[in-house]
C-alpha cells in the first residue's frame, strides 16, 4: 500500500497528471497513508493476517480513490489507474473469498515466512527505482523513461523469482505470478529483451536484479 500511494504521489507531482484544483495538494495523500491500519511487514501467512492486509488495502484505496476523483482531470485519473492496475488486480484476487489465487496463497504459509524478507527487499528496490525515474521524469524523454521503468519491472520480477527458488516449485510459480500481475502496469513494455537495462538503471544501494504495495505488497512499516 505505501509504495503504491507514493507512486500516485509521484505521478501527481510531475509524472504526467496535473492536479485539477488549487485546493488539491498531492501531499494530502499522506493522510491516506496515515489512516491506513498498520500491518506486519512482509507477506501474510494466515487467513487472519491476509484479511487484515485486505482491510488495510481497502481503507487506503477508498481514501486515495476519493482524492483522485476530486483532484485529477479525466486523463490524469486514467494515468494513475493504469499505473496501479496490477496492484488492484492482485489485491482483488487475494481479497475475494473463494478465488483460486486466494486458496493457493493460503496453502503456502511456510514459503511466505521463508521469502518474506526477500519479497520486501525486492519491493523496496522497485520503489527506489520508480521514485528515481519519476523524480527525473522532466529530464527524460518518454521513450527512455518507459524503457527504464520496463527495466525496473523486469528486475523486480527476476528478484522475486530468485527468492521463490527457496520454496517448492508450486509456491515459487505462484510467487512469480503474483509479481508479474503486480508489476505489469508499471510501464507499457514489449516482450523484447532489454539488453541495455544494466546500463540504464539508476544506481541504488542494492542491485535491482535481486513493483504503486499495497496493504499486502507495500505495507506501512510498524
Amino acid at each position: 500500500m505505501l509504495f503504491f500511494l507514493l507512486t500516485t504521489l509521484l505521478i501527481a507531482n510531475g509524472g504526467g497528471a496535473q492536479v485539477n484544483e488549487d485546493s488539491c495538494d498531492p501531499s494530502e495523500l499522506k493522510t491516506c497513508v496515515d489512516m491506513t491500519p498498520r500491518t506486519p511487514v512482509g507477506l501474510p501467512r494466515t487467513r487472519e493476517e491476509l484479511d487484515a492486509h485486505c482491510q488495510a488495502y481497502q481503507t487506503g484505496m477508498a481514501c486515495m480513490d476519493a482524492w483522485i476523483k476530486r483532484c485529477l482531470p479525466t486523463d490524469g485519473q486514467k494515468l494513475v489507474q493504469q499505473q496501479i492496475g496490477g496492484a488492484r488486480a492482485l489485491m482483488r484476487f487475494l481479497c475475494t473469498n473463494e478465488t483460486a489465487l486466494r486458496r493457493d496463497f493460503l496453502k503456502e504459509p511456510t514459503c511466505w515466512a521463508l521469502v518474506s524478507p526477500d519479497w520486501s527487499r525486492c519491493v523496496d528496490e522497485l520503489q527506489l527505482a520508480v521514485r528515481d525515474i519519476s523524480e527525473r521524469s522532466h529530464h527524460i524523454v518518454y521513450f527512455n523513461k518507459n524503457t527504464e521503468l520496463c527495466c525496473a519491472r523486469d528486475a523486480f520480477v527476476a528478484c522475486v523469482a530468485m527468492a521463490g527458488r527457496a520454496c517448492s516449485a508450486q509456491a515459487g510459480n505462484l510467487l512469480r505470478r503474483m509479481a508479474w500481475v503486480l508489476a505489469q502496469d508499471v510501464a507499457a513494455c514489449s516482450a523484447q529483451p532489454r539488453a541495455h537495462c544494466a546500463a540504464s538503471l539508476p544506481q541504488i544501494a542494492a542491485p535491482i536484479l535481486t513493483a504503486l504495495s499495497g496493504a499486502l505488497l507495500y505495507p506501512p512499516r510498524l
